[in-house]
């Protein structure tokens, strides 16, 4: 019930944000990358392998260096099994704000606070749970082009299934698409 409270605060932040993000000059951009994660609990680690893909929404430029963002992320990873058991699944669904600092030679490290909901699948027949997470990622973006950037990042996760024993650790890297020149 808290976890659904933070939702919603969260919702309400970005909400009355709203018209700072329309005054700002705004800007959408898709991303997409490719994850490896560390999905380790107290017994065992699994390494799960798929993508991670988002829309950013730029917002306004608060303290003068700090770009704020809106983003919503899918992450969709897996790992195969022997028979009988099928695919090991972690897929996830978050959103939060990103926080990023452009420097010279467009390099923007960032760093961003995401909640949402996670569904988990073990492989075995009746091991798959749905709950809610909250993740905490930083990375850094080399612009290429005016409309293209090359991305990697590391994400720490708290999965609250299962008694909250996961903890994913993700790697990811790949590239993130601008809709309007820079």
């Amino acid at each position: 019930m808290k976890f659904g409270r933070l939702v919603v605060l969260c919702l309400a932040g970005i909400a009355l944000l709203g018209g700072a993000w329309r005054s700002a000059s705004a800007q959408a951009s898709l991303y997409g990358e490719f994850s490896v994660s560390d999905l380790h609990n107290l017994v065992s680690t699994d390494y799960l392998y798929g993508g991670t893909a988002g829309v950013l929404y730029d917002g306004p430029t608060v303290f003068k260096h700090v770009l704020v963002s809106a983003d919503i992320q899918g992450r969709f990873l897996r790992k195969s099994q022997a028979a009988p058991l099928t695919a090991e699944l972690y897929n996830g669904i978050t959103i939060g704000p990103r926080f990023s600092v452009p420097l010279k030679h467009g390099i923007s490290p960032y760093g961003e606070f995401m909640v949402g909901f996670a569904r988990y699948n073990n492989g075995a027949i009746q091991g798959s749970t749905t709950d809610s997470t909250i993740e905490i990622n930083a990375g850094v973006a080399k612009k290429l082009t005016s409309r293209f950037d090359l991305v990697a990042d590391y994400s720490y996760a708290q999965y609250y299934g299962l008694g909250g024993e996961y903890n994913p650790k993700t790697y990811s890297i790949g590239g993130i698409f601008h809709f309007t020149k820079r």
